[in-house]
């Protein structure tokens, strides 16, 4: 069994760019090119798709 992630380590998951430098990379901006965002409240950990890219983690035109 492996060890469960702090609810601030879940979180971490969603990067450390700022908007602007994921736009230089050719990501998306709100999820840092995850597809997804981390978000974690009292112990329950959760997945919440991007509303900005369809998934993939790329930049939007």
């Amino acid at each position: 069994m492996t060890p469960r992630m702090t609810d601030e380590q879940w979180e971490a998951q969603n990067g450390s760019l700022s908007p602007d430098q994921a736009r230089a990379r050719g990501l998306c901006w709100f999820c840092n090119g995850n597809g997804v965002l981390y978000t974690a409240f009292g112990g329950i950990q959760r997945t919440v798709p991007c509303r900005e890219c369809p998934g993939d983690g790329k930049a939007q035109q």
